[in-house]
């Protein structure tokens, strides 16, 4: 079974995000993961998008924010999504997309034609690390899984 929680509002899966994979996986990760965001430890906490909670880092997302003032739950709802004329979700798109492959647009896509569930399993697989079956997050994709070590750089 899945969990809808980590069905990201911009088409990230939050089960691989920095933020909430720091608060359950490692210690050093999470000191490293909250001095990149200059807050303490104890701030860098999301159960995912879907379960936002008021002391979730991902609460002041700028994307959640925007959907919440237009009472949208995805982007994919949004006129300007739909026009590409959003800057934030663009710029966001973009970063994700150069950075770490993954194309939130094509996400969307699919969780809109209502293959979440399907999504959702790929994910959980997508992001495990192949040595130990740990779950991993965008960024430790591109370098080595922080729980066993394994060098990832060779692994699609």
């Amino acid at each position: 079974m899945v969990d809808r929680d980590l069905v990201g509002r911009c088409g990230l899966y939050c089960g691989a995000c920095s933020i909430y994979r720091a608060q359950r996986d490692n210690e050093e990760y999470l000191e490293r993961v909250a001095a990149s965001l200059k807050c303490p430890p104890e701030k860098v906490k999301c159960e995912g998008c879907i379960a936002l909670a008021n002391d979730s880092w991902g609460y002041d997302c700028e994307i959640v924010q925007c959907l919440s003032q237009k009472s949208l739950e995805f982007c994919y709802q949004c006129p300007e999504y739909i026009d590409r004329s959003c800057s934030k979700f663009e710029k966001l798109a973009e970063g994700y997309l150069t950075d770490d492959q993954v194309d939130i647009r094509a996400n969307l896509e699919r969780i809109k034609k209502g293959e979440t569930e399907k999504w959702l399993q790929e994910c959980e697989t997508r992001y495990k690390c192949p040595a130990c079956g740990k779950p991993l997050s965008l960024s430790s994709r591109r370098s080595k899984c922080y729980h066993c070590g394994t060098d990832l750089s060779s692994f699609p």
